[in-house]
């Protein structure tokens, strides 16, 4: 008899999870975050939306463990939609959307930084003094922006497994877009801020507020930048819908 086929999914998922955190190991080997894994088991096809996909990496990271029904894919960089629509080309799965998700639909200021600092690029202005003085300006330009409600219905996505929302201190501009998409919505994994490191840019403190009026709950906090002495300025946050 093959034990594995008898033992219930959600236990094996807890005895990954249990595995990875005894391990002290904040990916699996598919890259995948591992508070992710613990709520979001691989045992059926997901619906993924992932707004500020950049280049594509955290899609493809999602696409090698879970089985992909749905992906919606968000970019305001021009140049980069050709580069997820080679990666993802399947039609049917992957949807990619060139516009920045803000609270209006229309266009919006855009400050795109050089190819190699891209990551930085945001619809808010740089504050002084967070990152490298040596970096070249950003240029502002204007593209198209669009609500994420308004998104998800041109693709026809009515249930969301897995947000991921990666936009440079503009999250809360998705977050109030998306008041029908977040009661749909199972898990919003969101990068933060501590303090303000955009001009108008949301905090951690904004999002956790949003999100919990709207039904989740915070079950993960990760740093991923400290600075020198030691002080948490940005990290990934995992909230879970209640419903």
């Amino acid at each position: 008899m093959n034990i594995k086929k008898i033992i219930p999914n959600k236990v094996k998922q807890e005895g990954k999870y249990l595995l990875y955190k005894l391990l002290k190991m904040p990916y699996n080997r598919a890259g995948v975050p591992v508070e992710i894994i613990k709520f979001l088991p691989n045992n059926k096809p997901i619906n993924l939306v992932d707004i500020g996909a950049s280049n594509g990496k955290f899609t493809g990271i999602i696409n090698e463990y879970y089985k992909i029904n749905r992906a919606v894919l968000v970019e305001p960089i021009a140049e980069l939609k050709p580069i997820l629509e080679s990666k993802f080309p399947d039609r049917s799965r992957f949807y990619v959307e060139n516009v920045a998700i803000s609270e209006t639909t229309g266009h919006v200021d855009f400050y795109h930084f050089a190819k190699d600092a891209n990551v930085l690029s945001s619809m808010l202005k740089v504050k002084d003094g967070f990152f490298d003085p040596n970096l070249a300006e950003p240029i502002k330009v204007r593209v198209q922006s669009d609500t994420l409600d308004n998104v998800l219905t041109k693709a026809n996505l009515d249930d969301v497994d897995l947000l991921k929302i990666d936009v440079q201190g503009a999250e809360h501009l998705v977050l109030n877009s998306a008041p029908k998409s977040l009661k749909n919505t199972r898990l919003v994994y969101t990068e933060f801020s501590y303090k303000p490191m955009y001009e108008g840019s949301s905090t951690f403190f904004d999002l956790y507020k949003i999100l919990i009026e709207s039904n989740f709950r915070l079950v993960s906090t990760t740093p991923i930048w400290t600075n020198l002495d030691g002080e948490i300025i940005q990290g990934d946050a995992l909230f879970v819908n209640n419903l």
